[in-house]
C-alpha cells in the first residue's frame, strides 16, 4: 500500500537539508524579527523623535528631507575626503541658495528648527561690521557654479538665514564648506536635492500633511524695510499737514508771504490726498522697499545724520539705533517732499522770487524724476533676481 504524507508536516529531512521551502520560511520569520527589532527601537528613542524628512523615511533624500547629515553634521567620511577637497570660505548666508523645493521643519534628533535659532552666536568682528553666526551644528556643504552658492544642507541654510534676519539691517556671515563638484560617492543622492523652481531663494517648511511657511527673506527683509519707509512717510506727511495750519495761524501776520490763504488750502488737501493715496496704493512703497533691500545687499547706504535721527525719534516716538538711507528712499522722499511744496512756491506774492523759486523746483524735479524712472525700471529685474519668480532653472539644468 502507498504510504500517504501530510503536506502540512516537515519531515526531518526537509529540516535538515536546507530545502528552498524551509529557507524561504526561515528568512520570512527573521525579516519579522528584524523589523520588530526596529520597531522597538524606534519606540525606545521617542515618538516625538520627527525623521529626516518630510516625505517617506525610505525616499528621505529624494524628497524634502536630507537624511541623518543634517541631524549627526554633513561630515562626508574619509571616502568623501579622498575624492573631494572642500574649501573653507566665509559668506552671508542670504545669498547661499536652497537646492530643494521643500525641508522639514525638524532637525534630526535635534527637535524644531526655531529652537535651535537662541543657540546661534552672533560675534562682532573688529576688521568690518559684519557679525559672525557661530551655530551650534557644523558648518554647511556647498557647491560653487559660478557666483552662485548652492547649499547641501537645506535646513541648516534655513536656520541660518532666520538668524541672520534677526540682525537686519546688518549684514552677518558664516563660515561654509565648499566645492565646485560633488563627492563622486554622493553624486546621484545630492543632485537629486536639486528640485528648485525658484532658483534657490525660497523654501517650503513643510511636513507630510502640513504646510508651516514659505521662506524667502526677501519678501521678509522687504516686509521689514516697508514698515521703516511707512513711518518716515507718516512723519513727513504730519510735518506737512501741520505747516498750513500754523501758515493759516500768522497769516494776518503778513510773515507768509502769500497774498491769500489758497496755496495753504491746497498745500492741506494736497498732502491729504498724497496720505489717502499712499495708504490705498501700497506698490510704490513696496517697490521702493525692494529697491533699498538690494542697496543694503549691496552695500549702498548711509547712515543718518545724528542730527536728523534725534529729530526723527522725537517726532516719531520710534528709537532706530540702524537709521540708513539709500539712493531710491532718498530719492522717492524728496519727489514727495517737492509735490507738497508746490502750492507754496506758486503761491508767493513776490513775482520775481516766486520765479526763481519755481525755476529751481523744476531743476530738482526733473532730476528726481529720471532716478525714479531708472531705479523703478530696474525693480523687476531686482525682484526677478532675489524672489526667483519665473525661474526654473537649477544647477544641474546648467553647463
Amino acid at each position: 500500500m502507498a504510504e500517504v504524507t501530510n503536506p502540512n508536516c516537515d519531515n526531518e529531512d526537509d529540516k535538515g537539508s536546507g530545502s528552498p521551502v524551509v529557507k524561504r520560511r526561515n528568512k520570512k520569520k527573521k525579516d519579522n524579527h528584524q523589523e520588530d527589532d526596529a520597531s522597538d527601537a524606534c519606540q525606545s528613542h521617542g515618538g516625538d523623535t520627527a525623521p529626516a524628512d518630510g516625505g517617506t523615511e525610505k525616499e528621505g533624500s529624494e524628497e524634502e528631507g536630507e537624511g541623518e547629515e543634517e541631524g549627526e553634521g554633513d561630515d562626508d567620511g574619509d571616502g568623501d575626503a579622498e575624492e573631494i577637497e572642500w574649501e573653507e570660505m566665509f559668506a552671508c548666508p542670504l545669498t547661499v541658495r536652497f537646492t530643494q523645493e521643500k525641508i522639514h521643519p525638524f532637525f534630526y534628533r535635534r527637535g524644531p528648527i526655531v529652537n535651535v535659532l537662541p543657540k546661534i552666536r552672533h560675534v562682532p568682528q573688529a576688521d568690518s561690521d559684519e557679525l559672525e553666526l557661530v551655530p551650534p551644528f557644523s558648518p554647511i556643504h556647498c557647491l560653487r557654479k559660478g557666483e552662485e552658492i548652492w547649499s547641501l544642507d537645506n535646513r541648516r541654510l534655513y536656520a541660518l538665514q532666520l538668524a541672520a534676519m534677526e540682525q537686519w539691517p546688518r549684514r552677518c556671515r558664516v563660515r561654509l564648506l565648499s566645492s565646485e563638484r560633488l563627492p563622486r560617492r554622493k553624486l546621484k543622492t545630492q543632485y537629486r536635492k536639486f528640485k528648485t523652481t525658484s532658483e534657490g531663494r525660497a523654501v517650503n517648511v513643510c511636513a507630510r500633511y502640513q504646510q508651516f511657511d514659505t521662506w524667502n527673506w526677501f519678501d521678509r527683509a522687504v516686509e521689514l524695510e516697508w514698515y521703516v519707509f511707512s513711518q518716515r512717510l507718516s512723519v513727513l506727511l504730519s510735518i506737512f499737514e501741520v505747516v498750513p495750519v500754523l501758515g493759516a495761524l500768522l497769516f494776518r501776520t503778513g510773515l507768509t508771504g502769500f497774498a491769500s490763504r489758497t496755496p495753504l488750502i491746497i498745500a492741506f488737501v494736497l498732502t491729504f490726498v498724497a496720505d489717502f493715496m499712499r495708504q490705498k496704493i501700497p506698490a510704490f512703497e513696496r517697490r521702493v522697499s525692494e529697491l533699498h533691500v538690494k542697496a543694503i545687499m549691496d552695500g549702498d547706504v548711509k547712515q543718518l545724520s545724528p542730527c536728523w535721527q534725534r529729530f526723527r525719534d522725537f517726532v516719531s516716538g520710534i528709537g532706530d539705533d540702524d537709521m540708513i538711507m539709500s539712493a531710491p528712499q532718498l530719492a522717492a522722499m524728496m519727489a514727495l517732499t517737492l509735490a507738497l511744496l508746490l502750492p507754496y512756491v506758486v503761491g508767493v506774492s513776490h513775482d520775481k522770487l516766486r520765479s526763481s523759486l519755481l525755476s529751481c523746483w523744476l531743476g530738482i524735479a526733473c532730476v528726481l524724476a529720471v532716478q525714479l524712472d531708472i531705479a523703478l525700471r530696474a525693480n523687476g529685474a531686482v525682484k526677478s533676481e532675489y524672489t526667483g519668480s519665473n525661474q526654473k532653472l537649477s544647477p544641474k539644468h546648467r553647463e
